[in-house]
């Protein structure tokens, strides 16, 4: 399914028509993708929030058991299972969203923004291969056309890729094989692959009609450039939606516009990567982690801001990814300013605590753990009752004693003699 061709530009005509404007189009259609990508942002935004809060905790995990990786493991696992966490979940709404976004940069970057080429692969044999000569009907490939009514058709080349022998010709040309094209449709020719130095014969041509001709063996290729329609209109301070400028063209004048359209992006890609970030609390040190990842929020946008500079992309191409950051940005920020997420901690409850007293020794009804005697004064109750029964065997044993033919009683527990006296 093509979804460029079948929903994006489509809608964008659509947003044309009502505004007359494909600046503004640009914008009410990346402002769509944004709301339906809404689902995917909250759980992307939360699951990044959730890991920033969750990287103290690991810490403690990693510090309590650094010296028993199989343990460790155990309960990293343990903590994410209870608190629901996925390690890929900020990455798994990010790379559903891939196919749209593709699409959306494949819209900007071709027709109606910008000239599209539809290629064709030539081989050219010596004509003792004649045998091998071949043609397919139609381009592999193809380039949605948008004309000025509104109306959208899918352009081929025919024929398509062909084998042909050195100092043939070949007549090629364009159709539809979706929509109309209107008749006034021209496409330019042109040889893609041709080095050709000073004084050297030109190995191939083609003219606008579309008839080459090929002097020498080896492999061409044959382009038709579909024209852009929109790609000179001009939006508010940008002087043209389809203008490619990079390197030492964006310090002309007239391209300063993509200079501050470049350096916007990379301002709002900070910005909505600067609110996921968690910062430490006073007094706290980051980890190696949190380090990586304040360095990358940094250093990211720097980056794409400056590959940007020498990638030559459509203007219609930048108004998007800026209307866009700035949408996220605020799709973030409602999503931070939320409660913090609260987790379970599985070290207060270790299985590494000492095991709790037998069932014999606890009290009868209360839990059998060795805090309860601490908390209830059980534990002084029982050291009384000991006491008591002590002092009973005590005096016990002092009421033993043993009575000899003579008449004398003698005490076991104390060895006193005591003489009882006859009756007569």
């Amino acid at each position: 399914m093509d979804i460029t061709y079948q929903f994006m530009i489509p809608i964008l005509e659509y947003f044309h028509r009502m505004t007359n404007s494909y600046g503004w189009a640009i914008i009410l259609l990346t402002l769509l993708v944004r709301v339906l990508v809404w689902p995917l942002v909250v759980k992307s935004t939360q699951s990044m929030q959730k890991m920033s809060q969750m990287q103290p905790m690991m810490k403690r995990i990693q510090d309590r058991y650094k010296s028993d990786p199989e343990k460790f493991q155990k309960k990293m696992m343990e903590f994410y299972s209870k608190n629901k966490m996925n390690p890929l979940g900020g990455c798994l709404p990010t790379l559903v969203q891939l196919p749209v976004l593709f699409a959306l940069f494949a819209t900007f970057s071709g027709p109606p923004f910008g000239d599209k080429a539809v290629d064709v692969k030539v081989n050219v044999v010596e004509k003792a291969k004649a045998a091998e000569v071949k043609k397919v009907e139609v381009s592999g490939n193809n380039s949605p056309y948008v004309a000025t009514d509104g109306k959208i058709a899918k352009v081929v080349v025919f024929p398509g890729d062909a084998v042909v022998v050195e100092g043939d010709s070949l007549d090629f040309n364009t159709r539809s094989v979706e929509g109309e094209l209107p008749k006034d449709f021209k496409v330019q020719w042109k040889m893609g692959n041709l080095n050709v130095k000073a004084g050297e014969v030109i190995p191939a041509t083609i003219d606008q009609s579309g008839h080459a001709t090929f002097l020498k063996a080896g492999e061409y290729h044959v382009q038709a450039i579909v024209p852009g329609i929109a790609k000179n209109e001009q939006f508010g301070p940008i002087n043209g939606l389809g203008k490619v400028a990079s390197g030492m063209d964006l310090l002309k004048p007239e391209n300063f516009d993509l200079v501050v359209m470049i350096l916007l992006f990379g301002a709002t890609m900070y910005l909505s990567s600067k609110l996921t970030m968690k910062p430490p609390a006073p007094g706290d040190k980051m980890d190696e982690q949190q380090i990586i990842q304040q360095q990358t929020a940094k250093t990211m946008p720097i980056m794409l801001s400056a590959m940007f500079f020498f990638i030559p992309l459509p203007s219609g191409v930048y108004v998007y990814m800026v209307v866009s950051n700035v949408v996220q940005t605020l799709q973030t920020w409602m999503v931070m300013k939320g409660p913090m997420p609260e987790f379970v901690d599985v070290i207060d409850k270790d299985d590494d605590a000492p095991p709790p007293p037998s069932e014999g020794d606890a009290p009868k009804g209360k839990k059998k753990d060795a805090s309860d005697s601490g908390k209830n004064g059980s534990g002084k109750d029982s050291s009384k009752d000991s006491a008591k029964e002590a002092k009973k065997a005590d005096e016990s044993v002092k009421k033993i004693t043993v009575e000899s033919d003579t008449g004398e009683t003698i005490s076991l527990s104390t060895g006193k003699r005591k003489v009882k006296k006859k009756k007569k």
